[in-house]
């Protein structure tokens, strides 16, 4: 007689990978079906800790936490007190993921570090935001972040807002944490008090902090030393101007990032009030990656961002919103640069390198496109708006054009045919009689490597 055949849920190793692609709410019901799938289902069910939807651990004695901790790999955003309260439970000890944010008082705090330490081996993530302003009283400790295992710490991205550190705390929670790559402390205070610990990070290559912090660490000591003495290997600097005096010059910020940071390749200002067009002229060489805020773009500073020329490949303005590029319809464009755009269209005819341009808040003229031409053959990635291209039929018109332009090209054998009938179109027609959209999309042709495109909507790929 033959088996009856099984059904493949009935396996642990396939119940086991299915719960990976399933939502909380599949989990849950599958998780009631037996015990034997509770057990396998509990893991994707207890994964992930986020508020305000954390109803099962809200609802959860501690018997249940114990039972289920040992599941909890991220916790996110968490602010309820009575929830960190049930946290305090040695089950949860392996964590990936932290986020944290939490009123100021000494318990909670106390109970923060209580998580830290009994995760650290595991934890790669923290962030641990407090409310502003900071309070002198709330000193960060890094005690906490030390393994008692004896394991090397995992820890690779860390943002730390609302405490105070002494700039020896600071050093050692460097040394402690040789994994670090990423440091966010935008909204920490260092104090000077008996400095003696310079550590210098071999890994940590993204920093993100306001000018006063890095160049002008405690404003009650006059000689405190840069922080950029700590990262020889900085790549990524994320920074801005917080205040109208930041207590030190453009001058000297423009010698200190040349100086310390030879690796630098990456500055991304979130925020006005930086004069960056000295930085990039003098205080930085070889950048393949420049991002400011829209407001900032000046002819100057596009002119200082062909300093780097040769190495660029990505500038981008920060978006107004994340949701602008999944926009249902084509907003009015405010743009400062209505006048001088032709200095972006430097940009693209000066970078050969460039990979990505991002100005979703650029209108650029397609005459002024003509005028100079583009050298940025590589360009894979391109956000902009088009003077003209103003209605949503429009725009996705001509994105539809060069959708189907690079299908058809890409199945025809011989594409240096396609891209010479392509240039002949455009060179032959009268502008006069080319509507826009077409404009746009032969002009898109041109780069066969671009594959992503936004110009108002939704960003479209091919």
């Amino acid at each position: 007689m033959h088996a009856s055949p099984r059904n493949p849920l009935d396996l642990p190793e396939i119940r086991q990978r299915v719960c990976l692609f399933l939502t909380v709410k599949d989990a849950i019901a599958c998780a009631r079906v037996c015990k034997d799938w509770t057990d396998d289902f509990a893991s994707a069910v207890w994964h992930t800790i986020e508020e305000p939807s954390c109803l099962k651990l809200a609802r959860s004695d501690s018997s249940i936490v114990s039972k289920h901790g040992h599941h909890i790999r991220v916790i996110k955003a968490l602010t309820e007190g009575s929830l960190l309260d049930k946290l305090q439970n040695a089950s949860v000890s392996k964590l990936k993921s932290l986020s944290v944010i939490m009123t100021a008082t000494s318990l909670y705090l106390a109970h923060i570090y209580d998580l830290i330490q009994r995760n650290i081996d595991t934890l790669a993530s923290i962030d641990l935001s407090l409310p502003l302003p900071i309070s002198a009283d709330l000193f960060f400790t890094t005690d906490a972040f030390a393994s008692h295992t004896g394991a090397t710490s995992k820890l690779t991205f860390l943002k730390l807002r609302g405490l105070c550190m002494t700039r020896n705390a600071f050093s050692r929670l460097l040394r402690i944490c040789p994994s670090l790559q990423h440091l966010d402390i935008s909204d920490t205070a260092l104090q000077s008090i008996i400095f003696t610990d310079i550590y210098r990070h071999p890994t940590l290559s993204h920093l993100t902090a306001p000018v006063e912090q890095i160049f002008r660490v405690d404003p009650g000591k006059a000689d405190t030393s840069t922080l950029l003495l700590h990262f020889p290997n900085l790549a990524i600097l994320e920074t801005w101007q917080s205040t109208t005096n930041p207590g030190v010059t453009i001058d000297a910020i423009s010698n200190e990032v040349a100086q310390r940071c030879p690796n630098l390749n990456t500055i991304r200002a979130r925020e006005g009030g930086l004069q960056l067009p000295n930085i990039l002229v003098y205080g930085t060489r070889n950048l393949t990656e420049i991002c400011v805020l829209h407001k900032q773009l000046s002819s100057e500073l596009m002119m200082a961002m062909l300093t780097h020329k040769d190495t660029l490949r990505t500038v981008m303005t920060l978006p107004p919103s994340d949701e602008i590029f999944q926009s249902v319809n084509v907003s009015a464009v405010d743009d400062h640069l209505a006048a001088s755009g032709w200095t972006a269209q430097v940009i693209l005819s000066d970078c050969l390198q460039l990979q990505k341009f991002s100005f979703p808040s650029h209108e650029m003229d397609m005459d002024d496109v003509d005028r100079i031409p583009w050298v940025c053959h590589d360009l894979e990635t391109l956000h902009v708006r088009v003077k003209g291209l103003n209605s949503n039929e429009l725009v996705n018109r001509a994105l539809q054009m060069w959708v189907d332009g690079k299908r058809t090209r890409s199945s025809m054998k011989d594409k240096n045919m396609s891209s010479k009938t392509v240039s002949k179109h455009s060179a032959n027609d009268s502008k006069m009689d080319v509507p826009i959209d077409v404009r746009v999309a032969r002009h898109l042709l041109r780069f066969d490597k671009l594959k992503c495109v936004w110009l108002g909507t939704k960003i479209w790929q091919a």
